[in-house]
């Protein structure tokens, strides 16, 4: 069952705009990661995070295997 209202990816919460927004940064943030841009990485993060934390965790749900996923796991 899905956490949402609306079974589309979208919290009820966050405005449209506002989570597609904070997806893109995220996959960026992912992509920056994986070519060695760390600092990028985190300041597209971050800047994902302010804008709906939400979608990054949809996002990082999408990529198990990524380092970044796996460090925020928590153990249990």
């Amino acid at each position: 069952m899905s956490r949402f209202i609306e079974d589309d990816d979208k919290p009820a919460h966050a405005g449209a705009g506002k989570h597609e927004l904070a997806r893109r940064l995220a996959e960026a943030a992912l992509r920056a990661e994986e070519h060695g841009d760390q600092a990028r990485a985190d300041e597209l993060f971050a800047e994902a995070e302010r804008t709906d934390p939400q979608a990054v965790e949809n996002v990082l749900m999408e990529w198990p295997e990524h380092p970044r996923t796996r460090r925020r796991r928590v153990p249990g």
